[in-house]
């Protein structure tokens, strides 16, 4: 230890030493009244000794006695200041004086009686001393929460007990023990010093701890706080994406309709190309819309897997239908790979996977082909969808799938996107146990797997839909058309109307029978009343279970949940009439086969 490092322990002694704390006081009383009450024990012994060693001589007795009112009355001072706590810090601080002072009067007692029994054979001095020494022991770990009385308690009754033995006579060699009971009074000392660093040190770290304790307490509250205002304002996001679920998705679905009318209404070749841009501008938005409702759903845990059954062709060969057109106007040609396995999953978010997938394939890989296929891996099945394009960097390769990133080229930063498309993809893969892998080479292309498919067996219930076929047209097909949106209706009556449909319209349930074929209703009619309340009332009124087709703005779980039908189709909006038709081909078809079969 250097001796800078000695006179700052030093200094550091002194002014502890000087200056009391209030805690060390509550430690000192706290530990004092059983310690006390020890040394009234230690005192009671060495009385009968003395006693018997002296002839019961009168400074024995008054010894004894003096050494027990102090023993008892520092006994007493502790256990008042225990039982009146909290005890104010100036009558805390007379306490602390009282103490000192009863010390240092017992430290005199102890000193004076050495004396006495020098006057004896060096065995009672020795026992004499031996009682003192473990006295002394005691006062240090008792009393060394505070050094004024520690001290006080040491150097007044050893330093005195070696004077004892330096002048006793009939032991020569007493020089050599009074120098040993003064060096064992100094390595008290020092002890008494570190118990009392490692007291204050133990003492800060609590202080320490507590402060922390404290801001961690404030910086919990506040996050607290955070979370409430988090949890409140995703709720609110919520809400409002909830109803603009409905409400932006009305306006895209009707200009979704009235562009396929247009379409078919013999328009030249400007006008022509002025719908296929409206087209394609409405399929981004779409597009963009779709992104932000699929990532709120999966951020409040609303989408739930469950795994079934599926024909994964069928679920292939559908994505392929509804990005022909959009994959037309990019100049790419894409095509699948018939597959007639079928795999467990779940259908919407395997489709949805599939569609984001293909989607950011017609987008940044434009004038190249892109190939959606089937691969058997290690017993499972692995959905691949490859394209020519220019490929990914690597460095960007595994930061795609995180939300809103974009990969940071001239190409990509052209094309319209929120950067959701992969993230979403990954977040329903999770759902239902699968992996997506991407492999992308710069100027060959970009493969995307969907990883881990357990292969199951074929479903027996349920035909298989397909494309509207020219040979199943839908002439003459009598369907009851229900939506409370004006333009909505006025839309979607004129497109089946334009397919050769039969359309009787209604914007909630009709009051006479329509001897209707098919139904195809929006799910919200307004004022409370549903889908499913109109099917039953319609059913009940035409007295059949006449097959429908639900299109909706809500979540799809939600409207399954309430139809408790799963038979009926659920067409979430904006809808694609390419899609509306192969949906309305396929009942159509099951009803022609339902005849068939009864007759």
């Amino acid at each position: 230890m250097s001796a800078q490092s000695t006179k700052d322990r030093l200094r550091e002694a002194r002014r502890r030493i000087a200056s009391v704390e209030k805690w060390q006081l509550d430690y000192l009383f706290d530990l004092g009244f059983q310690g006390w009450v020890v040394h009234m024990g230690v005192i009671a012994l060495t009385s009968f000794f003395l006693a018997y060693s002296f002839d019961y001589a009168p400074w024995v007795l008054f010894w004894g006695a003096g050494m027990a009112v102090l023993s008892a009355s520092l006994a007493a001072l502790c256990r008042v200041y225990v039982s009146r706590q909290p005890v104010p810090l100036p009558s805390a601080l007379k306490a602390g004086w009282a103490h000192s002072a009863f010390t240092a009067l017992v430290g005199l007692f102890w000193g004076g009686g050495a004396f006495g029994a020098a006057q004896g054979s060096f065995q009672v001095l020795l026992i004499y001393t031996l009682a003192l020494g473990g006295t002394a022991l005691g006062a240090v770990s008792s009393q060394h929460a505070m050094l004024r009385s520690c001290f006080i308690s040491l150097w007044t009754s050893i330093p005195l007990l070696a004077g004892a033995h330096f002048m006793h006579a009939n032991f020569p060699p007493s020089a050599v023990n009074a120098s040993l009971i003064m060096l064992y009074a100094l390595i008290l000392t020092i002890l008494s010093v570190r118990m009392n660093d490692f007291l204050f040190s133990n003492v800060e770290l609590t202080r320490r701890l507590d402060r922390q304790l404290v801001e961690m307490t404030e910086i919990t509250r506040e996050l607290d706080l955070a979370r409430r205002d988090a949890e409140e304002a995703n709720l609110s996001k919520s809400r409002f994406l909830a109803q603009a679920s409905h409400d932006l998705r009305q306006p895209i679905h009707a200009i979704s309709l009235f562009t396929a009318c247009l379409r078919d209404a013999g328009l030249g070749a400007e006008e022509q190309q002025m719908v296929d841009n409206i087209d394609r501008s409405l399929h981004s938005v779409s597009g963009l819309f779709r992104s932000l409702l699929d990532i709120a759903a999966l951020d409040v845990g609303k989408v739930e897997a469950k795994l079934v059954p599926v024909a994964i062709g069928e679920i292939l060969e559908d994505v392929v239908r509804q990005n022909a057109q959009l994959a037309g106007h990019a100049g790419i040609r894409l095509t699948r790979v018939p597959c007639d396995l079928w795999v467990s999953a779940d259908p919407a978010l395997l489709a949805t996977m599939a569609q984001n997938i293909v989607s950011n394939a017609i987008k940044y890989a434009p004038g190249s082909k892109v190939l959606i296929g089937c691969r058997r891996r290690g017993g499972r099945l692995s959905v691949e969808i490859c394209d020519q394009g220019p490929g990914i960097p690597q460095a960007d390769v595994g930061k795609i799938f995180d939300e809103f990133y974009r990969v940071d080229e001239p190409a990509q930063r052209a094309q319209e996107g929120l950067g959701l498309g992969l993230s979403i993809v990954r977040r329903l893969a999770a759902l239902q146990g699968l992996e997506v892998k991407v492999r992308s080479v710069r100027g060959q292309g970009t493969r995307v797997m969907i990883d881990g498919l357990a292969l199951a067996g074929a479903r027996g219930a349920g035909p298989r839909q397909g494309p509207a076929l020219p040979a199943h047209p839908l002439r003459g097909l009598h369907i009851l058309l229900i939506d409370d949106d004006e333009s909505v209706l006025a839309a979607t009556a004129m497109l089946l109307a334009k397919w050769g449909c039969v359309v009787s319209e209604a914007s909630r349930l009709p009051e006479e029978k329509t001897g209707c074929d098919l139904i195809v209703t929006d799910f919200d009619l307004g004022g409370g009343y549903t889908a499913a309340q109109c099917l039953k009332d319609i059913r009940a009124l035409e007295g059949a279970d006449i097959p429908a087709v639900i299109i909706t703005g809500h979540g799809e779980e939600e409207v399954r949940k309430q139809l408790g039908d799963d038979a009926v189709p659920v067409l979430a909006k904006p809808v694609r009439p390419a899609q509306l038709r192969s949906t309305i081909t396929a009942q159509k078809l099951m009803m022609e086969a339902g005849r068939t079969a009864a007759q």
